[in-house]
């Protein structure tokens, strides 16, 4: 007798209503790989990214099985498609996996009694899903919930209810899960990832891992785990393969994520660092290279930054700078004259590192959070990452005990891009972020959301950053400057920017509920719910940035503001300064919202010999792209930075110019083009054209940022 095989889509679920910075599915990948590798054509499986896709096929081919993949951003996305899935086939079998789900036993069981899955796979997927498979096959075809929820079987990794007692059946690690090397088969060679590497209406980016689990046990971290602790690697010929496999398929340029925990920490990513760098010199492809660099391999660090160059802007995320701070979160950070030790290494190979800064951290006061933003620019790090804490279910940082010890207390907001109306029904999903410590007030940390927005407005997008650098050569430091413009300002000297800072104050304040109730009371209202779909939840920061691209008048102001700070403190600067704000004015392109946005204007502007000098830093902080010679064979897009340099250094990139500029002195006028690359204005409209920019303008400038963070700084050189 024939039987029907024995349907499983998998699905990692996004919201794609806007487009924003999304991977390729690796994690339902190799579930996928494995399964079909131990089932063969017993099963038929196929892989999902985008919801309408998951719909229209769950209605032509209904499945028996549905794994979805379980993160934060896709919560209510997962439960909509489960009561879709579930009208069209009644006796669907729903298994969720994945970090977002608490740990402790209690917690699971309060998860299964109050979600719609009949299932849930705890920590790694593969063996435990395809054991679950390989038992409903022996029995099949069978109704599939009634023969879990009564097996009384505890199978590894997984959680269900028991049907009658509605006790939690919760299984052991899977021997596998013990092992030092990881067995299973790679997604990449076996084409399961074909569809998505170059899906043009929707780009996904590729990501790879080499190895899992992590040594260190951050609270704020889902890796944060006791039974996590221990680094398994994949085979090393199979990671180079899979390399060579998304540089040679890839058709468009891309930005890699290697998605260690701690890139590095192994002696053979050097190795693997290699390769990444072959692969980049010879198709070209690579934007960027995104690691996250293991915390206590500071050698091994600087080794692999050295290989990859400027493509890679290391992270070595180190939270906080305040002393004993990060103890109370689970971890100890190398010591500051072992960070700095590191990060002097990484620049005199002359490129950058960055790192991340978490706001909130129990313990921390809002004066040790704001002086620790002070070592992040002393330490010489090229920029810091900035970020609220998120409660994630499945952190230590969650549980209530550890909620309690620290005064934690929390609240909800919209993701940004996380929602949609799929099959009918409205979705919006919701972060649940710390809002209040034992050691910093709700209106300590709204305080300093402006703060924030400053400093990544003018550091971490470089707005600002020749007038801050200028500033902190002066001993002015670039902080101060922050903290100060932060304050309340003049509404009849800055109309225009006070009045956004009011909307951008009212909006910090306002976005935040108390919980995913509330909040969908409000943003499902039918005029609420079309608003958001039509202009999008503003991620803050970015929007801010993106008002500044768009509107002249607001960018005149804001870097005036800037300006003026400085040259209060610095008073015989002022026309060195006035000079700072006019380049760091012009230096952004100007942007209309019609059809290619991005017009080359080859404007000038007269320079005098102290800025050209100050400048020579950043002749070419607008590259995306390898256009010289004499720059780094793996430059990469917005992230050139010469090391400082004197007159001379300027005077050697001066090619085929008059004579007499190359006699400068003191008192020699210095005159500079901008747009001398037709390239990048070029392949600026490309990327705002592939983002969604004919739609909304303003969420594809925020998409490409979150992306190449110079995007908008125009190229320039001396004439």
């Amino acid at each position: 007798m024939n039987t029907r095989k024995l349907r499983i889509y998998l699905a990692d679920l996004i919201h794609d209503r806007h487009i924003y910075n999304y991977s390729v599915p690796l994690n339902v990948g190799y579930i996928t790989a494995l399964l079909n590798k131990r089932m063969g054509k017993a099963v038929e499986t196929k892989i999902f990214k985008f919801p309408d896709n998951l719909i229209s096929t769950m209605k032509s081919l209904p499945p028996d099985i549905l794994a979805l993949s379980n993160y934060d951003w896709n919560v209510n996305l997962n439960l909509a498609l489960t009561k879709i899935g579930r009208e069209i086939n009644p006796d669907l079998f729903v298994v969720m996996g994945g970090p977002n789900i608490r740990k402790k036993p209690e917690g699971i069981r309060d998860y299964l009694i109050h979600h719609q899955c009949d299932m849930h796979v705890v920590n790694e997927g593969e063996d435990a899903f395809s054991n679950i498979v390989e038992y409903i096959m022996g029995l099949w075809p069978c109704n599939i919930r009634r023969l879990i929820n009564s097996s009384g079987i505890k199978f590894s990794n997984a959680a269900y209810l028991e049907k009658d007692t509605q006790n939690l059946m919760l299984g052991k690690k899977p021997d596998s899960a013990h092992e030092k090397n990881i067995p299973f088969p790679s997604p990449w060679l076996a084409g399961l990832l074909d569809p998505f590497i170059n899906n043009v209406s929707f780009p996904l980016q590729p990501l790879i891992e080499t190895n899992r689990n992590c040594p260190y046990q951050c609270h704020f971290c889902v890796w944060g785990d006791f039974e996590l602790n221990k680094i398994r690697i994949f085979d090393f010929d199979t990671v180079i393969e899979e390399l060579r496999y998304i540089f040679k398929k890839s058709e468009h340029q891309f930005n890699l994520t290697i998605a260690d925990a701690n890139f590095g920490i192994l002696k053979r990513d050097t190795e693997i660092a290699e390769e990444v760098r072959r692969l980049s010199d010879q198709y070209k492809k690579a934007d960027r290279i995104f690691i996250a660099q293991a915390k206590n391999s500071i050698k091994r660090n600087l080794e692999i930054s050295k290989i990859l160059g400027k493509r890679c802007i290391p992270e070595f995320a180190v939270q906080t700078l305040t002393p004993g701070i990060l103890e109370y979160s689970g971890r100890k950070n190398p010591s500051n004259d072992a960070i700095q030790e590191y990060v002097a290494g990484v620049k005199n190979n002359g490129h950058e590192v960055m790192t991340d800064i978490l706001l909130g951290l129990p313990g921390e006061t809002k004066k040790q959070y704001i002086d620790s933003m002070k070592k992040v620019i002393d330490f010489g790090f090229q920029r810091a990452s900035v970020a609220d804490i998120r409660l994630l279910d499945g952190s230590v940082m969650a549980e209530e005990d550890y909620r309690k010890k620290f005064g934690l207390e929390s609240r909800f907001r919209v993701i940004p891009s996380a929602y949609g109306e799929y099959g009918g029904i409205k979705v919006i999903e919701y972060e649940k972020c710390v809002r209040k410590t034992n050691a910093m007030s709700t209106e300590d940390l709204l305080e300093l959301r402006l703060f924030n927005a400053n400093f990544f407005l003018l550091y971490y997008i470089e707005l600002g950053r020749p007038m801050l650098d200028f500033a902190y050569k002066n001993n002015l430091h670039p902080i101060d400057i922050i903290a100060e413009v932060s304050k309340k300002i003049d509404e009849n000297k800055y109309p225009l920017l006070s009045k956004y800072i009011e909307r951008f104050t009212k909006t910090a304040n306002d976005e935040w509920y108390d919980s995913v109730e509330e909040a969908d009371n409000y943003f499902l209202q039918p005029n609420n719910f079309s608003k958001i779909m039509k202009d999008g939840f503003p991620k803050l920061n970015y929007e801010y940035a993106a008002k500044l691209l768009i509107n002249s008048d607001l960018r005149n102001e804001f870097l005036g503001l800037i300006g003026q700070a400085i040259k209060e403190k610095l008073p015989n600067q002022d026309f060195i300064v006035n000079e700072l704000v006019k380049f760091c004015f012009q230096r952004v392109f100007s942007i209309n919202e019609r059809s290619n946005p991005i017009n080359s204007k080859k404007d000038d502007m007269e320079l005098s010999f102290e800025i050209a000098n100050h400048l020579t830093n950043y002749i070419d902080d607008y590259d995306y792209i390898n256009t010289s010679s004499k720059v780094d064979k793996t430059v990469r897009k917005g992230e050139v930075r010469d090391s400082f340099a004197p007159i001379s250094t300027f005077n050697n990139k001066i090619e085929n110019t008059d004579s007499s500029i190359k006699d400068l002195n003191k008192n020699s006028k210095i005159k500079i083009k901008f747009d001398v690359d037709d390239k990048k204005t070029e392949w600026l409209n490309y990327q705002i054209e592939r983002n969604g920019g004919a739609n909304n303008i303003m969420l594809a400038i925020q998409v490409v940022l979150q992306k190449n963070q110079k995007a908008f700084l125009r190229s320039w050189k001396p004439q």
